[in-house]
């Protein structure tokens, strides 16, 4: 498989699963390497885009592809100090369905039972987690100073680095929000099938 033309969903697919090997094998350059051939095949595709033209199992496969790879370009970027490919104000695509796999069919998807924990919901949360990781990544440590100071000599430019309290505070609630809207079975100590869990 050439993976510089990955033009359909099943090798973007191989794809993801070996970024997901180089990931848990602590290959993180060959990782970020492979993730930044499956974001380029993934927007090439339209994944990034909330088209309504799919029947919902495309759709669902979509997105949920599109989403492993957005947040693993986040998190291996952050391990390696790199900046990640896409911007927030590029994407319009949903996050995908909280439901497990059989209540999504070619003419819909049915809901799921009253109090279900879905491995879909784990992920979504995941996501959201690794989006405030991002925002830390870019507010606590940027790469430009917001200023510059003369060293104790006086005689050499020294960069200058302020993070706002406001902003620390900001990412604060966001974690507590974030932490407050996780369903009771993805709570610390709450009661959730055996693979969300894992």
């Amino acid at each position: 498989m050439d993976i510089a033309d990955c033009r359909d969903i099943s090798s973007l697919q191989a794809i993801i699963f070996m970024i997901l090997f180089l990931q848990s094998s602590a290959k993180l350059a060959t990782c970020y390497a492979y993730l930044g051939c499956a974001l380029r095949a993934a927007l090439r595709m339209g994944m990034h885009r909330n088209f309504d033209h799919f029947n919902p199992i495309e759709a669902e496969c979509r997105k949920r592809s599109f989403w492993v790879i957005r947040k693993m370009d986040i998190y291996v970027g952050a391990l390696l100090g790199l900046p990640h490919t896409i911007s927030e104000e590029d994407i319009d695509q949903s996050f995908p369905a909280e439901v497990d796999d059989e209540y999504i069919t070619a003419e819909g998807i049915k809901p799921m039972p009253e109090g279900s924990v879905t491995v879909i919901a784990a992920s979504n949360a995941h996501t959201r987690i690794v989006q405030i990781l991002d925002k830390v990544v870019r507010l606590v440590y940027p790469i430009k100073p917001t200023n510059v100071a003369q060293d104790r000599k006086g005689t050499d430019a020294v960069p200058v680095y302020r993070i706002s309290y406001n902003k620390i505070q900001e990412i604060e609630r966001e974690l507590h929000k974030w932490s407050e809207s996780l369903p009771l079975g993805l709570r610390p100590g709450g009661e959730a099938p055996r693979i969300i869990v894992r």
